[in-house]
């Protein structure tokens, strides 16, 4: 965010400095009005959706880092990923780089991936295992808990302890088979599990923390905003029966139902019950589960599978979508090799034909926010409600993230030079 500066001369006990006060540039004052948009009061019936520029401007998605992907859980990877001491996996939460490990003591720890010697990242590789993490730039060295434990030619430095320089903690936790981080390290309030034990029950039924066997991660770049993507998905099936008419024709669209909390939603439907053999409705099932916990984690519970997605956003207008599949174990057991095989190959080149669908009208979607022939759209109230109540949640952490932008323009802070 840009700001003007503002310098000022003041005196405090004796002694002359100047204040740098920073005052509201056009930036800020743009990106308030365009937050302001959009009515949270407003009911879903009457409502509009937020205006393009919360899709298309960088500015709203730099308020976004600072705010939805610092204040809340955001799923990041698996916990088989780090099952082990030693083992870890990195990556980055709106600008902030986080390495998650398992330590020797078989603690989950999540740390800035960031050297505290010169600001190098530490952890170069996605994933691995390792007894320590040496910084490539000057060698500085952290053991598996973070302490700096070697810090090499540093004769004649002054006021400084080993003790006060290791890895800066993220707030990190394991929920089901998922792992997820917190950068501001903050709960804010309710208890993040307590928010969302209702969605665990219902996927526990299914099958959520255990009895399942890790399959495969696929990696989908999609040119759009990552708020399209969640706006695809939670728009409670409106879309399916003309955009995926072969997951459609399997699924009984008028069963749909969508259920919204404070900080997730569910939406639920049953399988058609046509054709019950073969591998598309075993891949169904009778019922499936679509849960969304804000800001942008989506998991699917369907016949004997389990996957996950994360919208992760790289730009304004570029997403990184992650799936993970896991296969219920009690079903892989009922099959030989041969034939589990193929149903493998089947159900993820079917899910990859919803996604490769999904993709499409998503950069479609992009595409069109950026016409000046629109500006907000409208809500189908009796089936995008979990979308209305996830711009509503979207809109908190936006206004809140202006007022205390606000705050600080109103701050002065000695700048002593």
């Amino acid at each position: 965010m840009f700001r003007k500066t503002v310098l000022v001369s003041c005196r405090l006990a004796g002694r002359r400095f100047r204040s740098s006060v920073v005052a509201p540039s056009t930036t800020d004052a743009y990106v308030a009005e365009e937050v302001q948009k959009f009515c949270t009061e407003t009911p879903v019936e009457r409502a509009t959706t937020p205006p393009s520029s919360w899709f298309t401007d960088p500015a709203i998605y730099g308020l976004e880092k600072r705010t939805v992907f610092k204040w809340n859980w955001v799923a990041v990877g698996r916990t088989d990923q780090v099952a082990s001491p030693g083992q870890y996996f990195t990556g980055v939460v709106g600008d902030e780089p986080f390495l998650v490990v398992r330590d020797k003591s078989n603690i989950l720890r999540g740390f800035f991936n960031v050297c505290r010697h010169h600001a190098a990242i530490l952890a170069g590789e996605d994933e691995g295992t390792a007894d320590a993490f040496t910084c490539c730039y000057h060698g500085w060295t952290y053991g598996l808990d973070g302490r700096l434990t070697k810090a090499m030619r540093l004769r004649g430095i002054q006021n400084f302890s080993a003790r006060n320089f290791g890895l800066k903690p993220m707030a990190v936790k394991a929920w089901g088979p998922l792992v997820l981080v917190r950068p501001d390290g903050q709960e804010n309030g309710t208890d993040f599990e307590t928010q969302v034990m209702s969605l665990k029950a219902q996927l526990d039924e299914l099958g959520f923390t255990s009895g399942l066997r890790f399959v495969e991660r696929r990696r989908y770049h999609v040119n759009c905003n990552w708020k399209v993507v969640l706006d695809n998905y939670l728009d409670g099936g409106y879309h399916v029966e003309y955009l995926h008419r072969n997951l459609a024709s399997n699924l009984s669209i008028d069963t749909y139902r969508t259920e919204v909390q404070d900080l997730f939603s569910v939406q639920t439907c049953s399988g058609s019950g046509e054709d019950d053999q073969s591998m598309t409705r075993q891949r169904i099932g009778k019922t499936s589960i679509y849960g969304c916990v804000y800001p942008n984690l989506m998991i699917n519970r369907y016949g004997p599978w389990l996957d996950t997605n994360i919208a992760l956003p790289l730009t304004h207008n570029t997403t990184e979508v992650i799936y993970d599949y896991w296969l219920a174990e009690d079903f892989a057991q009922t099959m030989g090799e041969t034939e589990l095989q193929e149903f493998v190959q089947t159900s993820l080149r079917e899910s990859d034909q919803v996604q490769q669908e999904d993709t499409f009208i998503c950069e479609r979607v992009q595409k069109g926010l950026k016409s000046s022939a629109y500006d907000v759209g409208r809500y189908a109230p009796r089936v995008e409600m979990a979308d209305h109540a996830f711009h509503l949640k979207l809109a908190s952490d936006l206004k809140q993230g202006v007022r205390t932008n606000e705050q600080a323009n109103g701050i002065a802070v000695p700048c002593m030079f």
